[in-house]
């Protein structure tokens, strides 16, 4: 079993460029969202931008340093941080802190950040993106997870009438492969929206079928998870 996959979701495009993610870590491409940038550079007439650059404003180092207190991953001053990014730059301090990374060498060298810094780049890039990533964010992740979070518990309470002592976690680990071919522990936190529409209709499915008495028992239930 793979212990990381980049997913490559439509649902994460921006100007024609799919931003990867990965499901170990969460963290987004900033290599890609700098590809999208330049993508739409051209087709809007924007100026030169670069996230290299708005990392060594004061802007940017002041915003990141109130993300990162407020995710708990730094105790000190804001006077100390700016100290160690003086000393030891942006990017260093930001790998040593866990939330930036580069993977790969030459050509296929990339970047990536943790969503929150990650956004905070999108917004400071250009408006037009801005506003993109904020309808992304909100119409094909947020509210299609509701959703799909709200079939579960009614799918393990129909469940619950049929098998005596449900073993939830491996249904739902079913569900996930059914969906998207294998499963990874966090891998409903990165599904797309179609994917998300996928493991709602399953939970629905499954509760009309033992409503209407098609899956009677666990060896039932088991059945239409892995046909």
């Amino acid at each position: 079993m793979k212990s990381n996959v980049v997913l490559q979701s439509t649902d994460r495009e921006l100007f024609g460029v799919t931003i990867k993610q990965s499901t170990k870590d969460s963290f987004l491409s900033i290599t890609d969202l700098q590809k999208a940038y330049e993508v739409a550079r051209w087709q809007y007439g924007w100026r030169e931008n670069r996230v290299v650059d708005i990392m060594q404003t004061k802007a940017f180092k002041e915003r990141i340093f109130y993300i990162l207190e407020n995710q708990g991953i730094i105790k000190v001053a804001f006077a100390t941080f700016i100290e160690i990014v003086d000393r030891e730059g942006i990017a260093k301090t930001l790998k040593g802190l866990g939330v930036y990374k580069t993977t790969g060498a030459r050509d296929n060298k990339s970047t990536y950040a943790n969503p929150y810094i990650w956004i905070l780049l999108a917004m400071e890039l250009n408006p037009m993106i801005y506003a993109k990533v904020i309808i992304w964010l909100t119409d094909t992740l947020i509210f299609d997870r509701i959703d799909a979070g709200s079939e579960y518990l009614p799918m393990n309470a129909a469940i619950s009438k049929i098998i005596k002592s449900p073993n939830y976690p491996e249904y739902a680990k079913l569900i996930n492969k059914k969906v998207f071919g294998q499963h990874i522990s966090g891998m409903r936190n990165l599904a797309s929206a179609k994917e998300l529409r996928q493991i709602s209709d399953i939970e629905k499915q499954i509760i009309s079928a033992i409503d209407m008495e098609w899956i009677k028992d666990e060896n039932g239930l088991l059945k239409f998870l892995k046909k």
